[in-house]
């Protein structure tokens, strides 16, 4: 019998139920949730550049931790939390997407390799449209740089 010292510690991912304020589509409803339960959203995009995802999925192949992934039941930090699915084998891809300028799409390259923005935005739930805005919305400058978190045997 498990004890509670060795029970994986779960990782909170969190998945926005609306648009940023600001964002062009602003309090509209992501459809995240939606995604991920329906196998379109097949990985979430992060920042890391403490370099914690590597740590993190290696724990989470091990059987040490899990992700929980959630989203919240009303305003952020001001309402509970709902669990949408729990993952216990995962991928780390790093991931960087540099915008030109806003009148052409961005450069998106997945472990140094070139990959179409519209199949990793389709891949993350999103329109292309969506997902360059989400992906810049409150970024200072043109490159963003992290990691992608397979939550399915894809890989680019």
């Amino acid at each position: 019998m498990r004890t509670a010292k060795n029970e994986p510690k779960k990782v909170v991912v969190m998945l926005s139920t609306t648009f940023p304020v600001g964002h062009k589509r602003e309090k509209q409803p992501t459809g995240f949730r939606e995604s991920l339960l329906a196998g379109k959203k097949i990985h979430t995009i992060r920042e890391d550049a403490k370099g914690l995802w590597q740590k993190r999925c290696k724990e989470i192949n091990e059987g040490k931790k899990y992700i929980s992934i959630r989203e919240w039941t009303g305003r952020p930090y001001n309402s509970e939390q709902r669990i949408i699915k729990e993952v216990h084998q995962v991928s780390l891809q790093k991931i960087t997407i540099v915008r030109i300028d806003e009148h052409q799409d961005p450069k998106c390259w997945v472990d140094g390799k070139p990959v179409p923005i519209d199949q990793v935005a389709a891949n993350d739930g999103l329109d292309k449209d969506d997902f360059i805005s989400f992906m810049f919305f409150g970024l200072k400058g043109m490159i963003f740089d992290g990691v992608i978190i397979q939550l399915t045997d894809f890989r680019y």
